[in-house]
């Protein structure tokens, strides 16, 4: 596979609940005063106390802290009595889920995809994602604050938007050393900007060889090569993905890593941290759902003419940032058994509760229209990470999925009811009593609650 280097967009957040903290106090680490963060937990290396040197240890992680700003979520849960009258079609009128994991063209052999199964290597091992940051300052841009002072914008922001999209069955462990490493050239011999055209890839490597004698690589998925926040972007304004080869990763002491990313100036304002998280969509196997073709002089609104205001693979500073339904289930966010898959010709009916809330009930209808396309139909809510979308936005989103259109050529498209008038389909998701027909099949909202809406599927 050739190396791929994705440049990509941003996105945003609000707090969500806090989870237990991981089983890491008292197991060994290598270096004393390290700072290792699991889900809302910090832990210290430190000596190892006496009953734990008799088993062998010297030194150890301390006991969790939970971090600041570590909030539960405000999501109020629908009442008890907040229940449909439709009669919902029982699972067993229904396909397996796997019937409805929609193949990716044989054509289309990208790292990053809409349709099944993940590239090779794209696989995750494991349902812990480590990360490693690497702070790295230049001869002519340096940064008097120690990057502890920056982490909650990695652990706070980027971490907890992916323990909500993945309902805390992923976990993300955030490694940082306490002090920037120093790369020998100036920032601007780097040309990282998209005028200058330079290499990331090479920067990336360059902030490991700068680091590799004191950072313990041994572990690592992701690696992130993370600027002083102070950064302009005259100096570095692209902060894109990179996803290289198994056979030609970045090297360390240590072994391989194959995934990265970088923090430039592109990224450092409110909500520049949606950014990197478009980019780490990328690391996790996800596509771009905006348009390539799009150019300067176009309008605005044009290259997101696919999927609008809806994900943050599409528009990632966009008002409905939630990912997904399809995009979860790609990446083993979403289980198989909160898919509702529908193969026969029976009219069916589906109670979806809101991508955006954290449960087990159903969240996604997957309609297979052929081998490589299909239909997906959720539940949007404007709450927690959609709080920005209009009320309108609000109703049973209905799209498209094409795995032979390539990334950035709209593999997922919103299907559109002639009312939409909003210039990035706020008002597309259908509301009680609206319809769309496509593919053969008409999907209608039969009714809605606090958080559901009830979707038939009827097959003309």
């Amino acid at each position: 596979m050739k190396k791929l280097a994705a440049l990509v967009l941003a996105l945003a957040l609000i707090p969500i609940a806090a989870i237990a903290a991981p089983k890491v106090t008292g197991s060994s680490c290598n270096k004393l005063g390290n700072t290792r963060i699991v889900g809302d937990y910090s832990y210290k290396c430190q000596k190892a106390s006496k009953a734990q040197r008799k088993s062998g240890k010297k030194l150890v992680w301390g006991k969790a802290e939970l971090l600041a700003n570590s909030k539960p979520d405000s999501t109020t849960p629908a009442p008890a009595s907040d229940t449909p009258k439709t009669v919902i079609s029982p699972v067993s009128e229904l396909a397996p889920a796997s019937q409805c994991r929609i193949s990716q063209a044989a054509e289309n052999n990208e790292a990053v995809r809409a349709g099944f199964p993940r590239h090779p290597d794209m696989v995750r091992s494991s349902s812990k994602i480590v990360v490693q940051l690497i702070y790295v300052d230049f001869p002519d841009l340096t940064d008097a604050a120690p990057p502890q002072n920056d982490i909650t914008f990695w652990t706070d922001d980027i971490g907890k938007f992916f323990d909500a999209m993945s309902s805390d069955t992923v976990s993300f462990e955030w490694r940082y050393e306490n002090r920037y490493f120093r790369l020998p050239n100036p920032v601007t011999s780097y040309r990282l900007t998209r005028a200058a055209g330079g290499d990331g890839v090479k920067f990336v490597q360059a902030a490991i060889d700068a680091s590799d004698s004191v950072i313990d690589f041994r572990g690592v998925d992701f690696v992130v090569a993370v600027m002083p926040p102070n950064v302009s972007r005259a100096q570095a304004d692209v902060s894109p993905a990179f996803i290289l080869s198994k056979q030609q990763p970045f090297r360390t002491k240590e072994g391989s890593v194959h995934l990265g990313t970088m923090a430039a100036a592109d990224t450092r304002f409110a909500e520049g941290y949606l950014l990197l998280v478009h980019e780490f969509g990328h690391l996790l196997g996800l596509a771009d759902y905006y348009w390539y073709g799009w150019k300067p002089g176009m309008k605005y609104e044009d290259q997101f003419k696919f999927m609008g205001q809806f994900d943050n693979m599409n528009f990632a500073p966009g008002n409905a940032r939630e990912w997904s339904g399809w995009s979860r289930w790609l990446i083993d966010f979403l289980p198989d058994n909160q898919v509702r898959c529908v193969t026969g010709s029976k009219t069916t009916t589906h109670q979806l509760t809101t991508v955006a809330t954290k449960t087990t009930n159903p969240q996604l209808v997957v309609i297979p229209t052929s081998a490589t396309t299909g239909i997906g139909i959720e539940s949007r809510r404007n709450i927690r990470f959609d709080s920005k979308a209009p009320a309108v936005s609000n109703g049973l989103l209905v799209y498209q999925i094409d795995t032979s259109k390539r990334n950035g050529y709209g593999p997922v498209e919103l299907v559109k009811k002639d009312s939409v008038k909003d210039a990035l389909f706020a008002d597309a998701p259908l509301k009680p009593g609206e319809s769309v027909t496509i593919a053969g099949y008409t999907i209608t909202n039969l009714e809605a609650g606090t958080l559901w809406d009830v979707a038939e599927v009827k097959k003309n």
